[in-house]
Order: C-alpha cells, then structure tokens, then sequence
C-alpha cells in the first residue's frame, strides 16, 4: 500500500485558498496511487491566533464550503485523508484532525493535550478520553496531533486499541528539531507502528515551522523525509510489519516481544 505525507503552508484568514491547497496535494495523491495522504495541523484554517476573537473567526463548521471540497476531492480520489483544522462546533472551538474516506467522514481526533503555543492557548477542551482509532478498508488508523507525541501513553493507547498506522497533523516550530529528530522515529520503533508525521513548512505571524514531514517504519527507519520542501512525499508499506509486534535475532534464542512482555499490573502512573 502506497501512502504519502502533504508538507505545505496554510494562509491565515483564507480558508478557501488552504482548502484549494489541501485538495490540490489530496488530488496528486491519489493520482499517485496513495490510498491515504496525511496533511499538517489546522492545514485548512492557520494556527497562530492572537486572541479567542480571531481564533472564532478562523474556525470552520463541518458544513462549510472548504470541508466540502476536501471530503469531495477524497471521494473523487477514492483516498483517505487526514485534515486538520480549528473546528466550530456552537459556541466551541476544537483543534481537530478529521479522517475523510471515498465515503465521507470517518471520524475524528479533537487534540486533548494543549500546549500554551499559538492557537492552541484559546481552544477548548474536548470532552471523552476514548482513542481515535477509526477501522477503515485500507487499515486500523490511528491520530495524535503535534504536542501530543511527546505523551508516549497516546501512542501506546492507540496501538493498544488496535492502530496499525499512526497519523500525526502537526505545526512543529524551528525550537521543535528533537520532535522530529528522536521522538517520531522512537514512538515508531517501540510502537512497532507505521507513523506518518505532516508538519508545515511556511511562517506564520513570525513563527517558522520547519518541515521535516516524514514516514517511519514500524523499526524506527524513515522512509521518506521532506526536509524543507513543499509538496508530496510517498513511501510502500506493509501493514503486515504493524501487526508483529516480535523482534526475532535468532529463533528460540534471542527473540524479544515488547507487547506480549509488558507488565501493565506492576506499572503506576
């Protein structure tokens, strides 16, 4: 299976113009044979906000005309996409990251860990602590976004709940080099999960994002990596390397299983 990361930048303010950019790396993905392509953080609305005010004004309904578009870009595709966006749910705002299918919305992720950065310092927090796991025809995919992957207990809890590939929107400013650099290839590796992270590559309101979307196997090996580049970035997977969760050196001698060996009783918290 074929599947891709979208680097690009978002406009804040300009919903219209992210959508017609999230369709336009969602229409090559699929042109590509990608059977799904995951895209930055709030890729569809901007993410720097100053106040509550802008923030509000920047968020989308899902009935709006730009969500529209990308979950028809998807059926038009026949491809997954993960997308992110601030969104408006009455009087809520959420940073979320919604999986769209052939067939429309799947499901969601609104973030429930918020750093104080950017738009996040304004949002809300979502109620419900169940994993966004979501069982779709091309695999078990599981989302996190940004901040998130520095809490190893939501990448094992996903995998846990049966992730085969973890999608990670994310808006990792220049400060957050070690983010891309260790902890993906890390959560990968002791997940034995593929893990596709999409970051930006653009600035905004004086913060520079610094790219570095990537796919890494579920050994911690990178696949494919952007650098500072826009534009599309594809990898083969197996999801067959997601299932075995054992390392075997040499058969009935040196073989470890982290999965089947965890302790969860002696563990505290």
């Amino acid at each position: 299976m074929r599947v891709a990361v979208a680097q690009l930048g978002a406009t804040k303010g300009d919903a219209r113009r992210n959508a017609n950019a999230a369709c336009n790396m969602i229409e090559r993905a699929a042109a590509e044979g990608c059977a799904l392509v995951v895209l930055p953080e709030c890729c569809l609305t901007g993410y720097v906000f100053a106040d509550r005010i802008a923030l509000e004004a920047a968020a989308l309904d899902m009935d709006s005309a730009e969500v529209a578009s990308v979950i028809d870009a998807c059926k038009m595709g026949a491809i997954h996409a993960v997308v992110g966006l601030l969104e408006k749910v009455g009087g809520a705002v959420y940073n979320t990251a919604l999986l769209i299918g052939p067939d429309g919305i799947i499901g969601r992720h609104r973030k429930q860990h918020l750093p104080f950065l950017g738009g996040d310092r304004f949002v809300d927090h979502p109620d419900g602590i169940d994993p966004s796991v979501f069982s779709t025809a091309i695999g078990a995919i599981g989302i996190a976004i940004c901040y998130e992957i520095r809490f190893p207990e939501i990448i094992r809890t996903l995998v846990l709940s049966g992730a085969e590939i973890v999608a990670l929107p994310t808006n990792w400013p220049n400060a957050s080099h070690i983010l891309a650099d260790h902890f993906t290839p890390v959560r990968a590796a002791e997940n034995f999960v593929y893990f596709l992270a999409a970051n930006r590559n653009d600035s905004e309101e004086g913060t520079e994002f610094m790219g570095a979307s990537q796919i890494v196997d579920p050994l911690g090996a990178v696949l494919t990596h952007a650098g500072k580049e826009t534009g599309l970035f594809a990898a083969d997977i197996d999801l067959a390397r997601s299932r075995n969760k054992t390392i075997v050196f040499q058969s009935g001698e040196f073989e470890i299983s982290p999965f089947k060996d965890r302790k969860p009783d002696a563990y505290r918290l």
